[in-house]
């Protein structure tokens, strides 16, 4: 099976070697082994774009068709049917193409590749997230309307196509618009990334951790506020925030001077952007709790397995579906409380057997989860619906 993957983030060669971000990368290393060859649409890096490369693909039957650069949305739109012919002078050579989504070329792309066909890999909703953006209310209204208008181009073309989502509620949202739907969890880990313990909070100060996207969105305001109401109550803990910055945002400031304001500037350490791998998972194995505020509905935040997979107790908000996945191995708190926040995390520092009931469960979903398993699942539902396609079509 030979499959295009098309997704809008970017992508260059060094010394040889396709390099691409790492939580990426490590997906498509791991996809690669599954196929017989493996063809990806990335767009070249814009001049100004300060991208992660830091992850380098090791399959040799992997290669790369740099698009040109993205641009903004519009130019994407404007510009559709040029990315379109740039992947078509390869439709040859491929037996099906992905498309990662959402992206704002979904639809077009789609429909240049005809006759080949598509499979949709989904893992968020553009219109779900149009609330949480730092934007004027005037400036979200556009960007809700343009987001529906590519949300119904996405369901066109489902309609024809396999889908394949990574959360309860992209499911319930492709159901009757797919023409196969499967639910399939994403992940960022391989087997030899686990880290195993029994235990954590065992000493002061308690450092607790969080990872990803440096986004209001995520709740970072919230996390900091609840901190300083563990501090007040005399408890002996640190703030870890390990992730990248929208460069457009301020937040690094913001989160700054909140802390400082509440007394507790000491206590938040702002690490920066971390590696996908050793360099990231470093934070992991000295954190005594992961703490997940997001504010808004999202799929699955893959750090949450990542931090499961290295004995860290979960303490995160009943949004998306980490409710769905992680019930009963994590502690659940109501988003956007400041005050349950606080409790959450002290449940977890005071009462071991509950902690460690966390930390074991939680261990054996991640274990569960991991690239090689679900790589190997979605090559096989990918390649059985290749197969019923060319049987329905008399090939």
């Amino acid at each position: 099976m030979r499959l295009g993957y098309y997704y809008h983030i970017p992508a260059c060669t060094k010394n040889g070697k396709i390099t691409i971000a790492g939580f990426f990368g490590r997906f498509l290393d791991s996809l690669a082994k599954n196929v017989d060859h493996l063809t990806l649409f990335l767009h070249e890096p814009n001049k100004n774009e300060n991208a992660n490369f830091d992850y380098k693909i090791n399959s040799p039957n992997v290669n790369l068709v740099l698009l040109e650069p993205r641009g903004s949305v519009p130019y994407r739109m404007l510009h559709s049917k040029k990315f379109g012919r740039q992947i078509n002078e390869h439709k040859a050579e491929i037996d099906a193409l992905v498309i990662r989504g959402p992206t704002p070329l979904l639809p077009k792309l789609a429909n240049s590749i005809q006759p080949v066909p598509v499979i949709l890999q989904i893992v968020g909703d553009y219109v779900a997230g149009v609330n949480s953006l730092p934007q004027p209310a005037w400036r979200k209204e556009l960007i809700r309307v343009w987001s529906r208008y590519n949300m119904r181009g996405e369901l066109q073309v489902a309609r024809k196509s396999l889908v394949i989502v990574n959360s309860h509620q992209l499911l319930n949202l492709f159901t009757n618009n797919a023409s196969e739907l499967i639910e399939l969890q994403t992940t960022t880990l391989n087997q030899e990334d686990f880290f195993h313990r029994d235990d954590t909070c065992n000493k002061p100060p308690i450092q607790i951790l969080y990872t990803g996207r440096i986004d209001p969105a995520k709740g970072l305001f919230d996390m900091v506020r609840a901190i300083a109401l563990v501090v007040k109550s005399g408890e002996d803990v640190i703030l870890n925030l390990v992730g990248w910055v929208d460069s457009r945002g301020k937040i690094i400031d913001e989160i700054e001077r909140l802390s400082i304001s509440l007394g507790i500037g000491e206590r938040v350490i702002i690490h920066g952007y971390k590696a996908m791998g050793a360099d990231l998972f470093t934070y992991y194995k000295k954190a005594d709790i992961y703490l997940s505020a997001s504010q808004t509905s999202e799929g699955f935040p893959r750090s949450i397995w990542e931090a499961m997979a290295h004995g860290v107790p979960v303490v995160a908000t009943r949004v998306g579906s980490i409710p769905d996945y992680v019930s009963g191995a994590a502690e659940l708190i109501e988003p956007m409380n400041i005050q349950e926040i606080a409790n959450g995390l002290q449940r977890v520092i005071h009462e071991p057997e509950r902690r460690k009931h966390y930390i074991k469960n939680g261990y054996a979903l991640a274990r569960n989860n991991t690239l090689e398993i679900r790589s190997s699942e979605m090559s096989i539902i990918i390649g059985n619906y290749l197969q019923r396609m060319n049987t329905k079509e008399g090939r």
